[in-house]
């Protein structure tokens, strides 16, 4: 039985040693494929570098055949195209969704930082076109995420979740998200930005719950944020123009105008020149046309008209031409210029069918891409279950084979046991009944030797009681025959000789017994003198005081005393019966 538990315990040391390992070489993958975003993110916009890197990672994987380098791989393609789209709204563009779901197939949720990945990717390409959708896939990457414990992705998670709760109008909400993720934010010089980010948020959302103060409040720290660090990234200086540009807004709001205008007249300038920064110009532009509307600045207002103008051809992106010229709209409605009006009218109502359609082109884009996903994820879902079940029942009958060849062992086993123990006991019963008798044999020989030394030891007394009456005889009697008294004295001293002498050869016809007996004795307990164990082998005869003190030629009291002595040596207790003791040995 405790070898059973001790085999238990090791296959569960084992098994723990081995889910440990499993576990630490996916955290050591998962770090790879961190590391390698930090690298493809440092070659954003340089296609040709970001191709050479999908390249040495396509080299590493023909080369080893390491899952991993597959992955990375393909992971690396999410970069060829980023940003590569003409609506703001799509952050990374639409052509990265096949990309993302082939890498999740091809993942098959077995590195946590690539599914993160790939949900948070979808999140950001559905955050307009399916909030609802765009809220599934971010709900599951903050789930792993956070279990994960590493923060791959999550302070970024809980911002993209804020956004999705300011779009829906749930700004309580989405300020709960954004705190989130600025106490998710490690205080880094990288993480500036994000934290200056996070305030930015807070005061959108104060703006639209009608809190201005707040909401310049938070622009303040906002900017404080950025001002702090030195050596500003041309995204951080876009960023810091962009969060005073908001709180230029504000004023405005606020009919702060002198303040309002000089920020966003300041936002203007900086935007102005920016080929790719047009969306920020236009937002820009359209809060500079309502400022100098209110405020009657005609002038002004015509100079931002014609600014507009003249950058509509170039813009890109159809929802910033529709802002453009709903702004030129107001502005000749205002001036009541009919013709301008239905001309602009009419150009609106192209750019919105244009708008319409491609948004049409774009969910049946994507809608057909989920549904090649959900098509090929039941078919994996499908092999991978064929697969599974092969598997198992491949396990099952190499389980019920190993099962079938065990019990026959152990059955054959058993068998050849049993067998090999009736055969020892019936040898152990021959062996048993043979001592038995060759004991009984030894036993009764024993017993006729006593027999016969009590026999001459009576006789030995008597010879010697009657030796000593004729003596008292010869003392007492004067007229006694002196020879003939000699003569019968001599006749009983050889009587005794030769009693002493059949004594002794009672005794030494077991000398080979008392001596096997001895050495035993001896070596158990080596303090016994020869004397002690000499008086020992009497005992063990069971021979009385007085007749060990006539052997000896000793009083029975030094008999006793020898008995004592042998007991204490012994370590027997007074109380304990020697002569059994003896034989027991």
């Amino acid at each position: 039985m405790e070898n059973k538990v001790i085999n238990i315990l090791i296959v569960l040391v084992f098994s723990v040693i081995f889910v440990s390992c499993q576990s630490s070489k996916k955290e050591e993958v998962n770090g790879y494929f961190r590391h390698i975003n930090e690298e493809v993110s440092k070659l954003i916009y340089q296609k040709e570098k970001i191709k050479e890197l999908k390249a040495r990672e396509q080299k590493k994987y023909e080369s080893t055949g390491e899952r991993k380098y597959q992955i990375s791989s393909k992971y690396i393609e999410l970069f060829y195209d980023f940003n590569d789209t003409e609506d703001k709204n799509d952050e990374f563009g639409l052509s990265q969704i096949p990309i993302v779901y082939e890498l999740l197939i091809l993942n098959n949720n077995e590195y946590d930082y690539i599914t993160i990945a790939c949900n948070f990717n979808l999140a950001h390409q559905f955050e307009h076109k399916s909030p609802k959708l765009s809220m599934q896939f971010l709900d599951e990457a903050i789930k792993l995420d956070e279990k994960s414990g590493k923060k791959y992705y999550l302070p970024h998670l809980y911002h993209l979740k804020g956004r999705l709760f300011f779009n829906d109008k749930k700004y309580t909400q989405a300020m709960i998200y954004f705190k989130r993720s600025l106490q998710s934010l490690s205080k880094t010089r990288p993480n500036l930005i994000y934290i200056s980010s996070m305030h930015n948020n807070f005061a959108l959302c104060y703006e639209k719950m009608g809190r201005m103060e707040l909401a310049v409040k938070e622009t303040t720290e906002a900017s404080r944020i950025l001002e702090s660090a030195k050596d500003l990234s041309p995204n951080e200086t876009a960023f810091l123009v962009s969060v005073k540009g908001n709180m230029g807004f504000y004023y405005y709001q606020m009919k702060n105008y002198a303040e309002a205008e000089r920020l966003l007249v300041q936002e203007f300038t900086f935007y102005a020149d920016k080929r790719d920064r047009y969306h920020e110009l236009t937002v820009n532009l359209g809060n500079l046309f309502k400022l100098y509307n209110e405020t009657n600045q005609n002038n002004k207002l015509k100079e931002v008209i014609d600014f507009g103008s003249s950058i509509e051809p170039q813009l890109q992106a159809i929802s910033d031409k529709i802002l453009m010229n709903e702004m030129i709209q107001s502005y000749y409605l205002k001036k009541d210029d009919p013709q301008s009006v239905k001309s602009l009218c009419r150009k609106l109502v192209l750019l919105h069918d244009k708008n319409e359609e491609k948004s049409y082109q774009k969910l049946t884009y994507i809608s057909d891409i989920l549904n090649s996903f959900i098509i090929r994820n039941i078919d994996q879902k499908n092999r991978h279950r064929i697969d599974d079940q092969k598997l198992s029942n491949s396990l099952m009958l190499m389980m019920v084979g190993s099962l079938v060849i065990i019990f026959g062992i152990t059955i054959f086993i058993i068998r050849n046991n049993n067998k090999k123990e009736k055969e020892l006991a019936m040898k152990e019963k021959i062996i048993l009944i043979k001592n038995k008798t060759i004991l009984e044999q030894d036993l009764k020989r024993q017993e006729e030797k006593i027999t016969n030394l009590h026999l001459n030891l009576n006789l030995k007394i008597e010879t010697e009681k009657t030796f000593l009456e004729n003596i008292r005889k010869m003392k007492k009697s004067k007229n006694i025959d002196a020879e003939q008294i000699v003569t019968d004295l001599f006749l009983k001293i050889n009587n005794l000789i030769q009693i002493d002498k059949k004594n002794y050869d009672l005794i030494s016809e077991s000398s080979m017994e008392n001596k096997q007996f001895i050495q035993k004795l001896s070596a158990k307990f080596p303090s016994l003198t020869n004397n002690e164990l000499k008086f020992c082998v009497y005992y063990k005869l069971e021979l009385s005081s007085k007749e060990i003190s006539i052997l000896e030629n000793i009083t029975e009291g030094s008999t006793r005393v020898y008995k004592t002595k042998i007991k204490n040596k012994m370590n027997i207790g007074k109380e304990a019966d020697l002569n059994t003791f003896l034989k027991s040995i």
